[in-house]
């Protein structure tokens, strides 16, 4: 019969990884708190909310009340009119009633296509922005000794305003 072979553990290195896993069980914990406390937060975001929109609905209903008096009040009382508008002064503020008229209304798009299609350029703006290219640009590039940035293709050193490097500090990722 073989003899099986004794596998040794360096207890330091046990001792370590105990303390690693406690650690990330209690990251984990963490993790699980703030989770429950934003959902908590966001429900009562939502309710706040709610309620908000419940007092908005009346008090609208209730301005409208109020602004559909001041109508029938306006027809009652001497007022200055002009042109487009009637107006009534008084202590806290004037109300103003300004007449039913024609507006335009439009659809640019349909507008733009007319204007286009019969050649009438000057009703028609046109815009150019320009926007740099950094993925295709940053393609080039490659950070050598002490953060020198330097064209891969060409070997110049970039040294330009706009350009430069950071530090990126490590980052611990517990998945």
């Amino acid at each position: 019969m073989a003899k099986k072979k004794e596998i040794e553990l360096d207890p330091v290195v046990i001792q370590n990884k105990a303390r690693m896993d406690e650690i990330v069980e209690e990251i984990k914990a963490i993790e699980v708190s703030e989770a429950e406390r934003k959902a908590i937060l966001l429900e009562r975001i939502q309710k706040l909310t709610e309620q908000s929109e419940d007092k908005g609905v009346c008090a609208g209903a209730r301005k409208r009340h109020l602004q559909e008096e001041l109508k029938v009040l306006m027809d009652t009382v001497p007022k200055s009119e002009t042109k487009t508008q009637y107006k009534v002064a008084l202590l806290c503020g004037d109300v103003i009633l300004k007449k039913a008229k024609k507006d335009y209304d439009k659809d640019t798009n349909k507008l733009l296509q007319w204007a286009l299609e019969n050649n009438i350029e000057e009703f028609v703006k046109t815009k150019q922005t320009q926007e740099f290219d950094w993925a295709t640009f940053k393609a080039t590039l490659e950070i050598i000794d002490d953060g020198i940035i330097i064209n891969k293709e060409t070997g110049e050193v970039m040294n330009m305003d706009g350009l430069w490097t950071k530090d990126v500090p490590e980052e611990l990722v517990i998945k």
